[in-house]
């Protein structure tokens, strides 16, 4: 039999074993894409629902803050959230319409968001009327918690709804598993007839297979260590360079993402200032750094009256006089000096590399002169003051929470006091 003949019988049986499980591959995996189809329509029913809800939420938060304002502005969300649960009801209701459980689940919560809106309408238009009456009618619909008990039958209901569908999920989750592993044991039978081709394959899938994942798993464990993954010069135009291409776009996004979520770890999301989560273990680092001819001070720094100014002129008013004040404090600091927001109204600065107490006067002046002008706030012009007290390492103690204590008290000992003034701790005082 000549070598031409063997090659031809050779590759004939391999051509009918791979056609026949190609066929076998094929019909299972148009089965497996019915499942698979199943399948995403029940996380499609889940993801619509979640959707319900929120619009629902969206429509509340609209109305709170219409009866709150009577700003008009608020009622945008408000219609909308009536707008987009109306459509995602009759998207769910078609999603399920062969559901005869989850038909009569939906009918039940039609029924709830309809009194629920209908809450909110009649607030709504109460408010509108624009007369005191109406304004405390409405207000007494709200304080009855009627509402609150509609949303949460609500939000039980649709729980309901999707437990149902998510025991589905499970079932028909493991149905495609195991679909999967049908086609995937057929495929391997296959694999005595290619053995003869493993050496030269074995080169290849080398060259083109591991090195690359080598290079895949080098810069994954880079990335895990936070470390910048090498970039890639060069790589195949096939499948594993397209992956090698998109892995490193992909590492670098989440680099620069990890990055994003160490800094929204240790800073204060609303002045952008640290946050005191790193305080005391920067302050043991700095106090045991610090020196007699190398001080280093806590500026406890409270504003005055915040709550009477919070209260009088609401949260969002007040939200924006502490980021203005962060910004103050910020940009009356030293590049090397550290500024935290401790408390509701009350920042650190944590000062480094102070060779004379009096250095502090020079800066604390700096600090109150960046308050001297008032904060022009939603065209309210604000007096802003300070109280802020000091306490210095080594001078007073070589502990962290003692020196946190007495740059606390020092800053209520100036707080007590007539003038807005500022207090060393032990009684050294500078006037601002």
């Amino acid at each position: 039999m000549s070598l031409r003949t063997q090659l031809i019988l050779l590759l004939s049986t391999l051509f009918i074993v791979v056609l026949i499980n190609t066929f076998i591959v094929f019909f299972l995996d148009r089965e497996g894409r019915l499942k698979f189809d199943v399948l995403n329509h029940t996380h499609e029913i889940i993801d619509q629902s979640e959707r319900l809800y929120n619009h629902i939420i969206n429509a509340e938060t609209g109305q709170r803050g219409y009866l709150l304002t009577e700003n008009l502005n608020y009622l945008d969300p408000y219609y909308r959230g009536l707008e987009k649960t109306e459509e995602q009801f009759l998207i769910l209701n078609k999603l399920t319409l062969n559901d005869k459980k989850q038909q009569q689940n939906l009918a039940q919560l039609d029924a709830l968001i309809e009194k629920k809106f209908a809450e909110l309408n009649l607030t709504i238009n109460l408010i509108k009327q624009n007369t005191p009456h109406a304004a405390e009618e409405a207000k007494s619909i709200v304080y009855t918690n009627e509402g609150k008990a509609l949303m949460e039958q609500i939000e039980a209901l649709i729980k309901q709804f999707q437990n149902v569908e998510r025991t589905r999920l499970a079932e028909r989750n493991a149905d495609f598993q195991n679909n999967r592993l049908l086609i995937t044991q057929v495929v391997s039978v296959q694999i005595p007839l290619f053995i003869f081709l493993s050496i030269f394959c074995a080169f290849y899938i080398n060259n083109k297979l591991f090195k690359p994942l080598k290079r895949l798993l080098k810069n994954t464990e880079k990335l895990e260590k936070g470390e910048i993954p090498d970039r890639i010069e060069k790589c195949d135009t096939n499948e594993i360079g397209y992956l090698l291409r998109r892995f490193h776009r992909m590492s670098n996004i989440i680099y620069r993402r990890t990055n994003k979520l160490s800094f929204l770890v240790s800073h204060d999301h609303l002045t952008g200032v640290l946050n005191r989560t790193e305080l005391d273990r920067q302050l043991k680092f700095a106090i045991s750094a610090s020196s007699k001819n190398n001080k280093m001070a806590v500026i406890f720094i409270d504003i005055n009256q915040f709550k009477q100014l919070n209260d009088q002129y609401g949260h969002v008013i007040g939200d924006k006089v502490l980021v203005e004040a962060a910004k103050r404090i910020t940009g009356a600091v030293r590049a090397d000096d550290d500024v935290y927001r401790y408390g509701g109204d009350e920042f650190i600065i944590v000062a480094h590399h102070l060779r004379k107490l009096s250095y502090i006067d020079a800066m604390i002046k700096h600090l109150l002169d960046k308050f001297n002008s008032p904060f022009e706030v939603e065209q309210h012009n604000l007096k802003v003051t300070l109280s802020i007290g000091i306490a210095v390492s080594p001078d007073h103690t070589s502990d962290h929470t003692q020196l946190l204590k007495f740059a606390d008290q020092a800053m209520y000992e100036a707080k007590q006091s007539q003038l807005h003034t500022y207090k060393i701790f032990q009684g050294i005082e500078g006037d601002n």
